[in-house]
């Protein structure tokens, strides 16, 4: 089955073309929120976390600290790399198996910032 990647800058539209999409029947992966629920629902990506940022990443409830996480990385673009590299492996194993799932449609789509997986070497 065809992969096919939306992506495209804040604002450009991305959400209104796959929701049209999804009025077709056709699956829709949406790679940001996804990443939010894998950063407080897959154990393993919480645990990188919260050992390459601390407890204070997540709130006593479970949920993430975005406040806490946005201070850390949007101030500093070492610990934006940091980040970054925690959560977008997973999101790309996430969509991959969601895709192997979704046996009913011509294709899927994909709403991303990023649609290639790409090696970063550690500074």
């Amino acid at each position: 089955m065809k992969k096919i990647g939306i992506t495209g800058g804040i604002g450009s539209g991305k959400t209104t073309i796959c929701h049209l999409f999804e009025l077709l029947g056709i699956p829709v992966y949406y790679a940001d929120d996804r990443a939010k629920l894998l950063m407080t629902q897959h154990p393993p990506l919480v645990k990188q976390i919260i050992d390459t940022f601390g407890g204070h990443a997540y709130l006593s409830s479970g949920e993430l600290n975005r406040a806490y996480l946005a201070e850390l990385a949007f101030s500093d673009a070492t610990q934006l790399q940091k980040l970054n590299r925690l959560v977008h492996p997973h999101v790309f194993e996430d969509a991959e198996k969601w895709h192997k799932t979704q046996t009913d449609a011509p294709y899927t789509l994909k709403e991303a910032a990023l649609l290639l997986k790409v090696a970063v070497s550690e500074p």
